[in-house]
């Protein structure tokens, strides 16, 4: 008959553990409370998606920031990049001309066509007056000259500020095209983007997989966490800092440390139309409880956290 106390005890934290949010005081005035493991989980995969090529980690596996997880088809993109490597270059020389103007040889030959092309009209303009050409003839190589002049006159100018700023747009489109080709390529690796483990990677080589779609998830390592719940009337007894003892059924003899870092502002209800002075426990803050990296702590696993109220919250 002793037992019995413990026993109701007992069931009655099995019956509200599922629900994550009653708790029962134990022996010395210890609060205990029931959560469960919660693990940060980081989708990762493509913007541009594609065919798998390879895959260089398995679920299970541990990773790193920076690994390489599945990799894409790129040979479609490795072709546009090689071609449009050759159109940054064409451009890059245009501009280069752009800026240098016409060389000297060919100011110097426009300089000696234009007064070669003058010297003849001079000539049939003497010609002309004497009755000897006609006038079309004349109109010809007036125009000629004239043509050759302002030829002459450009290339001595050198090149207008309009065709360099033209040639300089020309030369930033296809070197942004070229990014983003690069970045294209970029796209066609997936990389674990946190340190922890892959909890899910189902693909293999040949797979499709479409655009802005995860590859993979990984578990990011670092502090588990609890979430549990406290009662208004017990909120008290709950302050930031304070030392938890959890525990969990695959090690029931095995207490870990745990600490509380955050306690909600707001309240809850379960269930939220009940609002009567006698189920005012139904009102509940949620509390998470960060414990320190564990092998043995799997994400999902029901944990009992303890605390000690009665000696100050330790």
């Amino acid at each position: 008959m002793r037992r019995t106390p413990l026993l109701l005890a007992l069931l009655l934290l099995a019956t509200l553990g599922a629900r994550c949010a009653v708790p029962w005081d134990g022996a010395n005035g210890q609060l205990v409370l029931a959560g469960s493991l919660e693990a940060n989980d980081v989708r990762v995969g493509s913007l541009l998606g594609g065919r798998v090529d390879s895959v260089f980690a398995h679920e299970g596996d541990s990773v790193q920031v920076g690994d390489r997880l599945v990799s894409f088809d790129a040979s479609l993109t490795e072709a546009q990049i090689a071609e449009q490597q050759g159109r940054v270059t064409e451009a890059r020389s245009r501009l280069q001309l752009a800026r240098r103007g016409p060389r000297r040889e060919e100011i110097a030959r426009a300089k000696v066509e234009y007064e070669n092309a003058e010297s003849d009209r001079r000539r049939l303009e003497t010609l002309l007056r004497e009755g000897v050409v006609a006038p079309q003839q004349y109109d010809g190589a007036a125009a000629l000259a004239a043509s050759r002049r302002e030829t002459f006159l450009a290339l001595e100018r050198g090149t207008r500020p309009e065709e360099i700023a033209a040639s300089r747009a020309m030369m930033e489109q296809t070197e942004g095209r070229l990014r983003y080709l690069e970045r294209e390529r970029k796209e066609s690796v997936v990389i674990a983007t946190v340190t922890g483990i892959v909890q899910t990677l189902d693909l293999r080589p040949g797979d499709l997989v479409g655009p802005r779609q995860p590859a993979a998830v990984l578990l990011e390592a670092g502090p588990a966490t609890v979430r549990v719940y406290v009662p208004e009337p017990r909120l008290g007894a709950v302050r930031l800092g304070q030392l938890v003892d959890l525990r969990v059924d695959p090690y029931p003899d095995r207490v870990f440390p745990g600490r509380i870092v955050e306690i909600s502002s707001r309240a809850e209800y379960m269930p939220r139309n009940v609002q009567t002075r006698e189920q005012r426990n139904d009102q509940v803050f949620g509390v998470k409880i960060e414990a320190p990296p564990a092998p043995e702590l799997k994400p999902g696993m029901a944990v009992t956290a303890t605390l000690r109220t009665a000696e100050g919250g330790r």
